[in-house]
């Protein structure tokens, strides 16, 4: 049986062919040409160097070798359903130069236009038999190009397969449980369960030079332990969770409960960037303590501010001054106040000390101002001075702040009104009022406000002093 349908190189594309062939190069075949063959079925013509009847030009689909025979290539374009309104007869393939170097006829098929009341994407194929298929290439605009449906699922298909389809993406990483202290080693990076149950553990993380560049981990606890649970820097290298209160970033930090994480990048250059974190508990994340009573504490610090993913507010207030009795009369000076607003990563206690009030005499002046008050080196604040009786019958200066990002002074003591005022009004501190005076004894401050003087009797006490942390 005569084979009616076939397709040939044109004797341009035998001889460009053979050319690529010989030289080692490839033949840049881009784009099919159809047509109606002149109203009639034409016979493919080696010697042809256009169509009898072109119709429609594009670059192709797709050009490939075909997978049931590796002597042949299959050349495919789409049509588009807005072309049409004419007879398919005959198919032409062209090189990049513009040259028809292959040539078929096909079963005739109308391609309808959608003016004409019905259209359809239209999937032409050539199969060629080439001499060496290496040695011909796909060059094409592929801005310009329609997949087909296959087309398009073969490459899902090899995209869903391939170990690693995003090349442009860290891959997350192996699932790692730890459960003894060590250093996290670079192929660890990943997601690691860690699990201190057996003990306090430390986790140094890998060093964040040049090599390895910008990664990312994420770490996790796992165990349900009160043991501490240290991630740690690695040599000189910082982390950086709160920079607004510690630009420099931190040697170390801690996962404080079960399910709590950290999403840690290192930026290539001595650093770990915290890009996340889990939501801390309300009884984690906020808590209020005060020393209200003069003396000496440790302050242990809370695992919440010792891991620096809380920051700590601290206030001082020194004792009041004693306000003065007799003759003087004068008020007390407050005791001064210091706030602050500070980081305690890596620190696990502070000493405390809450300054007394001075305390006042009868019928005279005191013997002593108010006492300061420290939260370790970090801030202080100095006591009130006593209200002078005798011959000055001046009110008592108030104490200063210092330290603190905010330093208040408290208030001075009232100086002596004379033979007919009964009393002196002590100074008012942060947290509370001037102490009245009066005619027989004088009212004693709190929480760092001065004594008031009084005309006979007593004086007030200055108020003792106190210490509040915050986070």
């Amino acid at each position: 049986m005569t084979q009616t349908y076939y397709a040939i190189l044109t004797a341009v594309g035998e001889a460009k062919l053979a050319n690529a062939t010989a030289l080692g190069t490839q033949l840049q075949v881009s784009r099919m040409a159809v047509g109606d063959g002149g109203g009639a079925l034409p016979t493919p013509d080696r010697l042809q160097t256009a169509l009898v009847g072109e119709q429609y030009r594009a670059d192709l689909n797709t050009l490939q070798v075909d997978p049931a025979n590796a002597s042949q290539i299959i050349a495919e374009m789409v049509i588009p359903e807005t072309e049409g309104g004419w007879w398919l007869r005959e198919m032409g393939l062209y090189d990049y130069a513009g040259d028809l170097i292959a040539v078929s006829n096909c079963p005739p098929s109308y391609k309808p236009q959608m003016a004409e009341g019905s259209g359809r994407t239209q999937v032409l194929r050539m199969v060629l038999i080439v001499s060496s298929t290496a040695a011909v290439q796909l060059k094409i605009d592929p801005s310009v190009v329609l997949a087909t449906r296959a087309y398009a699922d073969g490459l899902i298909t090899v995209h869903q397969a391939a170990a690693d389809p995003h090349t442009q993406y860290e891959l997350r990483g192996a699932v790692t449980p730890l459960a003894a202290s060590a250093t996290i080693t670079v192929a660890q990076l990943g997601l690691l369960l860690l699990d201190a149950n057996g003990g306090d553990r430390t986790f140094t993380l890998p060093q964040a030079s040049a090599a390895l560049g910008v990664r990312e981990l994420v770490v996790r606890r796992a165990d349900v332990s009160a043991n501490v649970l240290t991630i740690a820097a690695n040599g000189t290298d910082t982390l950086m969770l709160d920079t607004t209160a510690q630009a420099a970033g931190q040697a170390a930090t801690e996962l404080l409960f079960a399910g709590d994480y950290l999403r840690l990048r290192s930026d290539g250059a001595g650093k770990w960037w915290c890009v996340g974190q889990s939501q801390l508990p309300g009884s984690i994340a906020s808590g209020l303590i005060a020393y209200a009573a003069t003396g000496s504490y440790t302050f242990t610090v809370p695992p919440v501010l010792r891991s620096g993913r809380r920051i700590a507010t601290v206030i001082v207030t020194g004792g009041g001054g004693p306000g003065s009795s007799g003759g003087g009369r004068a008020g007390g000076g407050a005791g001064g106040t210091a706030i602050k607003r500070l980081s305690l990563a890596g620190v696990s206690s502070v000493q405390v000390t809450v300054g007394r009030g001075g305390v006042g005499l009868a019928d005279g002046g005191s013997t002593e101002d108010g006492f300061s008050t420290s939260f370790g080196a970090y801030c202080s604040a100095t006591g009130g001075q006593k209200g002078s009786g005798g011959s000055v019958n001046a009110g008592g200066s108030g104490g200063a702040g210092v330290g603190g990002d905010i330093n208040l002074s408290g208030g001075d003591g009232e100086d002596y009104g004379g033979a007919s005022a009964s009393g002196a009004l002590g100074g008012g501190s942060y947290w509370r009022g001037a102490s009245r005076g009066g005619t027989i004894g004088g009212a004693s401050g709190f929480n760092g406000s001065g004594g008031g003087g009084a005309a006979s009797g007593v004086a007030g006490n200055g108020g003792d002093g106190l210490a509040k942390i915050q986070w």
